[in-house]
C-alpha cells in the first residue's frame, strides 16, 4: 500500500478511513470559482468555450434537453422560433420536435394545409412531458409565436405567421 501512496504522491497522513469500510480516501480539495463578472475574461475562462456564444435551442439540444427527430431539419427554422423552443424547454423542461420542414407530397401526407408554413420552414411541430395546458398559456402569451394549435394527439404547432388559432 506505501508504494501505491507513494505513486499517487499521498502522504498516509493525508488521508482517511471510511466509515467501516477500512479503505482511505484523500481530503478534500476545493477550488475557488471565479465571480460572475470576470467570466468573459480569457484569462479567468481558460481555452473552455464561452457558454453564451451557443443559442439556447443548440445548446439544449447539445444536453439532450430537446431532441431532434431525424426527419426535422433544424438549420432552416427562424431563430425567434428556436428561442421560442428553447424557452419552452427551459421553463417546462424535456422537448421533442416532431416536424419542421415539409416537402408538398410530405406536407400531404401529415394532413397540412396547402399554404402550410412547414413548407417555407417556419413552423415546428413538438411535443412537451409537461402540463400542455400551462405550455399552451404561456405560448399564447409568447409574442414570437403566430399560429398556436395543440393537436389532440398532444403534438404543439407554433409559427411566426400572422397570429391565429385553430
Amino acid at each position: 500500500m506505501s508504494i501505491a501512496l507513494l505513486f499517487f504522491g499521498l502522504s498516509p497522513a493525508a488521508l482517511q478511513a471510511r466509515d467501516g469500510d477500512g479503505g482511505l480516501v484523500p481530503p478534500a480539495q476545493y477550488a475557488s470559482l471565479p465571480m460572475s463578472d470576470r467570466l468573459d475574461e480569457p484569462d479567468t475562462t481558460g481555452s473552455l468555450p464561452n457558454a453564451r456564444t451557443l443559442s439556447g435551442f443548440t445548446s439544449l439540444v447539445s444536453q439532450g434537453t430537446i431532441t431532434l427527430r431525424e426527419t426535422a431539419p433544424t438549420h432552416c427554422i427562424p431563430d425567434n422560433l428556436r428561442d421560442v423552443v428553447a424557452s419552452v424547454a427551459a421553463k417546462f423542461g424535456p422537448v421533442s420536435v416532431e416536424s419542421t420542414h415539409r416537402s408538398r407530397s410530405r406536407n400531404w401526407r401529415a394532413g397540412g394545409v396547402r399554404h402550410s408554413l412547414h413548407l417555407a420552414c417556419r413552423a415546428i411541430d413538438f411535443r412537451v412531458r409537461a402540463r400542455v395546458r400551462g405550455v399552451m398559456a404561456y405560448l399564447l402569451a409568447h409574442p414570437q409565436v403566430g399560429g398556436l394549435k395543440m393537436y389532440r394527439n398532444g403534438i404543439i404547432h407554433i409559427d411566426n405567421g400572422s397570429r391565429r388559432s385553430w
